[in-house]
């Protein structure tokens, strides 16, 4: 099973642009967890692998609004089955409110044949060939669920349309394999309100038919696939777009641990060699690409909102893009809403980024902070 890199997550921000759709169904809102007019009140997270190593370890960090809370972490599935193994993430963020959440989905696995054949413990029966497809089946458990729109990134699709994402090998057997991505938008109910969502997904499909060319009896259809790095956001319709805010600054500063990496890529060290450098080139090809998508996906969203009322003002502006700062995080940086005037960081590893421009952190907020510099 091929995992990606620490910035695969990252690439999914690329995606993002199917977000504009589902907010654009949304009514008007202030900031997401606005303290109050002008203000946004972040903190820094951890996402924990609590018994992958020796000892608990951080395996990814990344930014959402103060007052929401998490649960759950990297999980090892060592008797899922035989689609259901190995290492994948169960992680959830909820707003204050229990509502609005931003969830990372473990991965998940399906099988098909047309011989009537038993497909393997823990696989789901079906034959997905998109990622749209996928989330179809996935949202078939949610009550009056309904797809909206579906966005792919066209830069991200045609590196997926080439090796070794994309590979067809002609004869009896005949046998293809291709990759999709894709942000999926839908509609569903849950206690008597409709909800918004936005579920980007990264899929692997192969199918294999044989006995086609001896021109007796059906061939032998089969197939399996799997979903991997996906991640839910979703909230009531009416605050959908208030959200947007938060969950594209999710996205924007999710950075996976370099010491839980580390031990990831030693523990994968027990591939094969082919897996390995396929791993290495899918990684490459990951890297070099996201900061022109990711550039693209800010674009998309500042033609949607300049000429959109549906947005105040703090909100429209923080959608606008986000802008990098200096500050005491692993990485030495974070990225703030770029529509304000001012950012801080608490000691409390917290973030408040104002337009205030008297704003004190101590006599503001309680706790002590200083002033942030825009990354230079």
């Amino acid at each position: 099973m091929i995992e990606f890199r620490p910035f695969a997550v990252r690439l999914i921000a690329a995606l993002s642009v199917g977000l504009v759709a589902a907010a654009g169904a949304t009514a008007a809102g202030q900031g997401a967890s606005a303290t109050n007019a002008g203000e946004m009140r972040l903190k820094l997270t951890t996402v924990m692998d609590p018994t992958g190593f020796e000892k608990p370890m951080a395996a990814a960090r990344t930014v959402i609004p103060a007052d929401w809370t998490t649960k759950g972490g990297v999980i090892w599935r060592v008797n899922g089955g035989d689609c259901n193994t190995g290492q994948s993430v169960d992680w959830t963020a909820t707003s204050a409110d229990g509502k609005a959440m931003i969830r990372m989905l473990p991965s998940a696995s399906w099988q098909f044949n047309n011989q009537g054949l038993p497909i393997g413990r823990g696989c789901i029966p079906a034959a997905f060939t998109s990622s749209d497809q996928y989330v179809n089946g996935f949202i078939s458990q949610l009550t009056n669920a309904k797809i909206t729109g579906v966005e792919r990134d066209k830069q991200t699709t045609d590196f997926l349309s080439q090796y070794p994402f994309y590979t067809e090998m002609p004869g009896d057997p005949y046998m293809k394999t291709w990759w999709d991505a894709a942000s999926v938008s839908f509609t569903y109910d849950q206690g008597g309100e409709e909800y918004t969502a936005a579920m980007i997904v990264f899929s692997m499909h192969n199918y294999t038919v044989s006995g086609h060319s001896y021109g007796f009896g059906a061939p032998m259809e089969m197939g399996y696939g799997m979903a991997m790095n996906q991640i839910l956001l979703a909230a009531p319709t009416d605050e959908f777009a208030k959200h947007v805010p938060a969950f594209l600054l999710f996205l924007k500063n999710y950075q996976v641990d370099p010491e839980w990496q580390a031990r990831m890529n030693k523990h994968s060290a027990k591939m094969s060699k082919d897996a390995i450098e396929t791993s290495k080139k899918i990684s490459g090809i990951i890297s070099s690409t996201y900061s022109d998508i990711s550039d693209k996906s800010m674009i998309s969203w500042r033609k949607q909102n300049e000429s959109s009322d549906y947005l105040q003002r703090e909100t429209s502006e923080m959608i606008r893009g986000v802008e990098t700062f200096d500050a005491d995080t692993p990485t030495g940086q974070i990225e703030l809403p770029s529509g304000y005037d001012r950012a801080f960081q608490l000691n409390d590893d917290t973030f408040v980024v104002t337009n205030d421009a008297f704003y004190e952190p101590f006599r503001d907020s309680g706790i002590e902070g200083r002033e942030l510099n825009v990354t230079q």
